[in-house]
């Protein structure tokens, strides 16, 4: 029995390098072809049949816009305060930003809705007897703010206001939408549409119709901003947030797009 499975196991041991020398074959055929595609890019990007050179093009051009109401309410809420040093100004500032992350958060912001973008301590100067001496401490302190409920928006910039009293000042404010792709890609759709429903309609006037399609370009820039908003000189403080009205209206985003077709002559009936 020993001496006749031997045989066997050779010929297992010969069909396994083979197995072997083959993959090693395939993997280098597959690198050679990326390297020959990567080399020869414009090679690869074989043209569609019918749009190969010579064959008579249409190009039009498709232009859209689509509107949206914003879904969130971006502000800067600035604390400001002075003392006689520096210890005591931070301390004051501690104070302050506290009562005021309490406020939003107790109205419906979320933590992560709340961040600190700038705390700078500095001198503050006056003039004595010709020259300029420390007079004591002012500590800035800058809170990005995202309110994401709108309805709520008058009562939590109200409530941030009146804890932080004199103290804070509240600029920036700036409706936008949640997801500014989406309209965005609402107004390409609607280029596109434009555009293809331009083409045919010059076809059939050129007694010719749509043949393949050989390009399309997205020519759109970006363009769903933030609208912001009118704002009092010094921004928003406690005496005048809550009689200031927030209304979000709309935003817009525009799309351009360019579409080449090949044209084919129509045929006879």
């Amino acid at each position: 029995m020993e001496e006749s499975e031997a045989p066997k196991q050779q010929v297992v041991t010969v069909q396994t390098r083979w197995l072997r020398l083959a993959a090693v074959v395939v993997v280098a055929a597959a690198v050679a072809a990326v390297a020959v595609v990567l080399s020869h890019g414009a090679a690869a990007a074989v043209p569609a049949p019918g749009c190969r050179g010579g064959t008579p093009t249409l190009t039009e051009q498709g232009q859209a816009s689509a509107s949206g109401t914003p879904h969130t309410l971006d502000f800067d809420a600035d604390i400001d305060v002075d003392a006689s040093s520096a210890q005591a100004a931070l301390s004051q500032d501690n104070s302050v930003t506290a009562a005021v992350v309490a406020a939003l958060e107790a109205n419906g912001v979320a933590k992560k809705d709340i961040a600190t973008t700038n705390l700078s301590v500095s001198p503050n100067y006056s003039e004595f007897h010709g020259q300029s001496v420390i007079s004591g401490y002012g500590v800035d302190n800058s809170l990005s703010v995202t309110i994401r409920h709108l309805l709520t928006a008058g009562t939590v910039i109200d409530a941030a206001a009146s804890a932080g009293g004199d103290a804070l000042s509240i600029d920036s404010l700036q409706f936008a939408l949640s997801d500014s792709e989406a309209l965005q890609n609402q107004a390409r759709h609607k280029a596109v549409a434009q555009a293809i429903g331009h083409a045919h309609s010059m076809a059939a006037a050129a007694g010719q119709r749509l043949g393949a399609l050989c390009r399309l370009t997205d020519n759109s820039n970006e363009s769903t901003l933030p609208t912001p908003i009118a704002m009092p000189a010094g921004g928003f403080n406690a005496a005048s947030a809550s009689s200031v009205p927030l209304e979000p209206g709309t935003q817009q985003a525009s799309a351009q797009i360019t579409i080449v077709y090949a044209l084919e002559a129509r045929p006879n009936r």
